[in-house]
């Protein structure tokens, strides 16, 4: 346990860490926004004026910001928030919009940016709760994680410990293996959604696609669960600003909706099928999203019995059946799997064994080697959750088994050797 423990723990620090080396630095810029007394902030647009002037180069692969100061007058709620003036922010939390709560000010900031800077937790803490978009960079290129003053509140942007967005319990709803028609399958699947896409029947216009989704799939076919309205504000916007950096804002927060939807993929539930393919077809195709196109390597982590273990047959071929949410470094897949191993420790679940004393579930390591353009979107900027550098594969990509190998993991016990799948994507 005390082995397990302290890998964790030099995981975590990586996790937390990671991109302090591109953000940090801003954060003693001396005209920093939140350095600035409000009293002599600049307006947003002379901000981006001497942000183009300067030598900073920033990738902006946020979501457009919900709502743009329109003048000087910085907001009561942001200042509540930047002056941790916590009862006031209850009382405001309770009158305004989301619109205002990710508000983006005169100086290009966010009250969560406000908050995270001036290490103001408990307010963090209310924000995100709240439901505060944690993926609008501020002048510099900085999400709110980035501008954290403490490990502490860095910590309150990571997902729940048991969640298991990046650690699939089996390959069922991910992968189909089949033979070789696996390629003529994708093909035939990419073909028709990017007839979707193009219009060709004349009944799928782009602006079409948005509002069926929001309004059939989204309004009708989704059943209540917690953070269903939060889904609804990001398609809502989705539609009126025909853009699909809204969809992954809504698929990366931690909502049953990402689970719902790979399920309905996966399964070829026939309800609303249409919608979902719309959701597919823009993320693969929309040139918005150009940017954030990804080849390189990516890391997942599984847990499996042998009998499945075994179909992953050096040279065969997967399909995936459904989004694949991966993430850019394998250490960042290993802080995932040290997180379920100590909650299953903490809980007093020991490992299961079979009748010849090997254990029935394994983890297995998948490398997958990403080639073809638009396979795969680095959305760790566009995410929710900017800590889990995550690449997210899309449906219908063909992989072949280069490697399969048993390797052994630093800081676990024997019993923990796991198997590492190496996939390359098929060209």
């Amino acid at each position: 346990m005390g082995n397990l423990l302290n890998w964790f723990k030099t995981l975590e620090i990586f996790v937390s860490s990671r991109r302090e080396k591109q953000y940090a630095a801003h954060r003693s810029e001396p005209d920093h926004p939140e350095r600035i007394s409000p009293d002599k902030l600049t307006n947003i647009n002379e901000i981006a004026e001497q942000s183009e002037s300067s030598s900073i180069s920033i990738e902006t692969t946020a979501p457009p910001p919900t709502t743009v100061a329109s003048s000087n007058q910085l907001s009561d709620f942001y200042l509540a928030c930047r002056n941790n003036n916590i009862e006031e922010v209850q009382r405001l939390l309770g009158t305004i919009e989301m619109n205002d709560v990710d508000r983006i000010e005169p100086n290009g900031s966010t009250a969560l940016h406000a908050a995270c800077f001036h290490g103001h937790q408990e307010i963090v803490d209310l924000l995100l709760k709240q439901g505060a978009n944690r993926a609008i960079q501020n002048k510099y290129g900085c999400l709110p994680f980035d501008e954290a003053k403490t490990a502490e509140i860095k910590q309150l942007f990571y997902r729940i410990p048991n969640c298991n967005r990046f650690i699939s319990d089996i390959g069922t709803i991910e992968w189909e293996i089949i033979d070789d028609d696996v390629v003529l399958d994708a093909a035939h699947m990419r073909h028709t959604l990017k007839s979707t896409f193009d219009n060709t029947s004349g009944l799928t216009s782009i602006e079409t696609m948005f509002e069926k989704i929001e309004k059939k799939y989204i309004a009708k076919g989704l059943v209540n669960f917690h953070g269903i309205q939060d889904i609804k504000r990001f398609f809502r916007k989705a539609t009126e600003e025909q853009d699909p950096i809204w969809i992954i804002t809504a698929y990366t927060a931690e909502t049953d909706f990402y689970k719902i939807l790979n399920r309905e993929i996966a399964g070829g539930s026939t309800q609303y099928q249409n919608e979902r393919q719309f959701i597919i077809a823009l993320l693969l195709f929309h040139p918005k999203l150009d940017h954030l196109s990804y080849t390189g390597t990516s890391y997942r982590v599984m847990q499996m019995n042998e009998d499945n273990i075994k179909k992953y047959e050096v040279n065969c071929l997967l399909m995936t059946k459904s989004f694949v949410s991966s993430a850019i470094d394998e250490q960042i897949a290993l802080w995932f799997l040290s997180r379920q191993e100590l909650a299953r420790k903490d809980s007093g679940q020991g490992n299961r064994f079979n009748l010849d004393g090997k254990i029935i579930k394994k983890w297995i390591m998948c490398k997958y080697q990403i080639k073809r353009r638009r396979s795969a979107l680095h959305i760790e900027n566009s995410s929710q959750y900017a800590n889990e550098g995550e690449i997210l594969i899309m449906p219908y990509t063909v992989f072949r088994v280069k490697k399969v190998a048993e390797v052994k993991v630093p800081n676990m016990n024997d019993e923990h050797l796991i198997t590492e799948i190496q996939l390359e994507e098929y060209e």
